[in-house]
């Protein structure tokens, strides 16, 4: 049987969760930018001020590194966040400026102990007892596809994960590890 690509794959899921302007982003976006204006200003005040010949040969180079310092300062305000299921695991990996991505958690979907939605009414305070770790990879946490898992690390350790779930996502969770489901 040919495969028309609309049949269920449980092992693979890839999923982008979109950036969102959230409400401590802005306020470090202004503060890079003041940075960067009172860093110039100073470097020119500076200039002015010590009336050297020298200092004035270095401005450029100054001005310069203020640049490449809020350019590498900036990408890390926007972080998007990519989760990939596969065989039994899921995997996440953050995304700087929508350039760099570096590994960010992963965890074994047997090692779940409970996976539902965040604000639904399977949701109990005795859930989160003893977690020694938040892992956030969601936009919002409004968002009705924001779920919740308690993942049990295999020290023992208990990590709450958010994430947005997929219908796809959510067969292959559900494939690996129905009991955990609640929701």
């Amino acid at each position: 049987m040919a495969n028309n690509g609309n049949e269920f794959l449980p092992n693979y899921v890839e999923h982008l969760v979109p950036l969102q302007e959230k409400k401590y982003v802005t306020p470090k976006k202004l503060g890079i930018i003041a940075l960067a204006i009172v860093l110039t200003l100073g470097v020119i005040a500076a200039t002015i001020l010590s009336n050297l010949q020298l200092l004035g040969g270095l401005i450029f180079f100054l001005l310069l590194g203020i640049a490449v310092l809020v350019w590498y300062l900036w990408r890390f305000v926007s972080i998007e966040y990519e989760y990939t299921i596969l065989g039994g695991e899921i995997s996440f990996e953050a995304i700087y400026g929508r350039r760099q991505r570096k590994p960010y958690y992963s965890a074994q979907l047997k090692r779940i102990e409970k996976l539902a939605p965040v604000g639904g009414k399977f949701v109990s305070k005795a859930d989160f007892q003893g977690v020694t770790r938040e892992v956030f990879c969601a936009a919002k946490m409004n968002n009705p596809k924001t779920w919740y898992a308690i993942v049990k690390e295999e020290n023992g350790d208990k990590t709450l994960l958010f994430f947005e779930v997929t219908e796809k996502a959510e067969k292959a969770l559900r494939f690996y590890n129905g009991r955990a489901f609640f929701g």
